[in-house]
């Protein structure tokens, strides 16, 4: 993840309450830690675009490296996410979060993502869908079936799942407009602010529709790609 966006969705949840024990990107993140806690502890995981959080780590009980384009004290190697130095198939999972919306060309960055990863080997990736440009480097949003889309040239059996559906995205996106306000005019906005995600979740959990990666009039918060590459003899 880039500083700038790390950054922007630390405001954003903070001022609405969404880093919760059942914001969504806590729960994004809880998936993503029940994946790496499964894997061999002889497993390479990498994190490309990690900014300045070594995510995961502490539960992964596996080979964690950490990347990202800046020389960061954080960071194992500083490198552009599209040419790693990184040899081929040699990775057994790929972490990118946040990060293809900053790339100008993110295919070339889910094309280096697919070289280094094993035959058989998982790719995570996710990005924003609906949240407000953040950074001087912010190019692309993305549908559940964009991201899709994107991704599924390069790796197999690959599937989206959402973080933060229809309602739960407009309450952040309202919680953090009014968070603004309300600081303009000095008023604690906290305990106002985070009731719109949390109504909003509940209200997704209602229904069938809003959280769904293919009905239509849907918005998202936070999409997850997860695929793999062809196995051997696949």
């Amino acid at each position: 993840m880039s500083k700038q966006a790390n950054g922007y969705l630390g405001r954003l949840l903070s001022s609405s309450g969404g880093g919760g024990k059942n914001g969504a990107i806590t729960r994004r993140d809880r998936f993503i830690n029940e994946h790496l806690e499964r894997l061999p502890e002889d497993a390479i995981v990498v994190n490309v675009g990690c900014g300045v959080v070594r995510r995961f780590e502490p539960d992964c009980s596996c080979r964690y490296l950490a990347t990202d384009l800046r020389v960061l004290s954080n960071v194992d190697f500083a490198s552009d996410a599209a040419r790693l130095p990184i040899a081929d198939h040699s990775v057994d999972t790929v972490l990118s979060l946040e990060l293809l919306e900053h790339v100008p060309q993110p295919h070339a960055v889910v094309e280096e993502l697919g070289r280094i990863l094993k035959p058989g080997g998982t790719v995570i990736v996710s990005v924003p869908s609906t949240v407000p440009r953040h950074d001087d480097h912010d190019y692309w949003r993305y549908t559940a079936e964009g991201l899709k889309q994107l991704c599924s040239g390069v790796f197999e059996d690959g599937e989206v799942e959402v973080f933060g559906g229809t309602f739960e995205a407009l309450g952040y996106i309202a919680a953090y407009y009014l968070a603004l306000v309300l600081h303009v005019i000095r008023i604690p906005s906290r305990r106002i602010t985070q009731l719109f995600p949390t109504f909003g979740y509940w209200l997704d959990r209602k229904n069938s529709w809003s959280s769904s990666p293919t009905a239509l009039h849907t918005i998202a918060f936070d999409l997850l790609f997860v695929g793999t590459t062809r196995s051997p003899g696949g």
